[in-house]
């Protein structure tokens, strides 16, 4: 497989280059720089100093560049980190056959690369904010659930095997399966909220990057950084701040749970700092579940 995923588009610069000089012939005099690895779901290339172009991977990301301009600039004056949406989209071509986007470059390092101080509290501040933004009619939903990801966890426990027991992830995925649905009014949800989509700059969290599955949800969801950025003393205070009770704490153990169950394997061998945070997640997660921190 020579991307991250099968059946990932395949783009080269000079289609980067053609795609500018064809529809943003502004741009197009400005360097290219591929962004290492970029995103799970895009490609990334930073357009001179100042801007990036965002690239889907996949049909299932091909929307994601609407959503997000269609949501994120009355999202954005809501929330207290920044939000670097998108500028300009553009469309198909140049053999590339999604629509794309050119938003702001913003300067600083991923939260797994330099954490931040009061990373806990600058993030229950992000995820109050943006549950309390008003969803109005016709915001995009994220319906998916525990369940929905029963079969394709399962068929990944196996290469676990090296992290911890199958057996006892499978007994801990059974009780993520018998909690309780969310069955509350939907609230927005950025849904990915580790560290690799957390900007720092002199110590400080100052923005919130790829927007791609957020909508409105489960709240849990957004509990995904407890366990994925912050160690157990930092989770009490985020959990503290947020006022999370027994249920949506266990469920929002469960998501980051299965996610890192299913990521590490899927990960391991196309993007390792992927690989390596979602495998200090799982050892988080699984650590909080020895120690009696969840009620599963």
């Amino acid at each position: 497989m020579a991307g991250m995923h099968e059946g990932e588009v395949e783009l080269s610069a000079r289609q980067v280059r053609a795609l500018l000089a064809a529809q943003m012939p502004d741009l197009a005099p400005f360097p290219l720089r591929r962004v290492g690895a970029g995103g799970t779901d895009h490609v990334l290339y930073r357009v001179g100093p100042r801007l990036l172009a965002r690239f889907p991977r996949l049909a299932s990301a091909a929307n994601q560049p609407l959503g997000e301009a269609a949501w994120l600039p009355a999202l954005a004056p809501c929330l207290p980190l920044a939000v670097p949406g998108p500028l300009r989209l553009g469309e198909p071509g140049a053999g590339y056959p999604f629509a794309w986007s050119v938003g702001p470059w913003l300067p600083g390092r991923d939260a797994w690369s330099a954490p931040p101080w009061q990373a806990a509290e600058a993030l229950a501040a992000f995820v109050a904010a943006l549950r309390a933004a008003p969803v109005t009619p016709g915001a995009p939903a994220r319906t998916g659930t525990l369940a929905d990801r029963d079969a394709f966890l399962r068929s990944m426990i196996a290469e676990v095997r090296d992290e911890a027991e199958p057996a006892t992830l499978t007994r801990l995925w059974d009780r993520c399966l018998a909690l309780p649905r969310w069955n509350g009014p939907p609230v927005w949800v950025h849904a990915d909220l580790h560290p690799l989509n957390l900007l720092t700059r002199r110590g400080r969290l100052v923005a919130v990057t790829d927007w791609g599955a957020f909508g409105a949800g489960d709240p849990a969801e957004d509990l995904l950084p407890a366990w994925a950025a912050l160690d157990a003393s930092g989770r009490d205070r985020f959990r503290a701040a947020l006022r999370v009770d027994d249920g949506d704490w266990a469920r929002g153990w469960a998501f980051a749970f299965s996610k890192a169950v299913m990521a590490v394997p899927y990960y391991r061998e196309t993007n390792p700092r992927l690989r390596d945070m979602m495998r200090r997640m799982l050892v988080e997660c699984l650590n909080d579940c020895a120690a009696g921190r969840v009620a599963l």
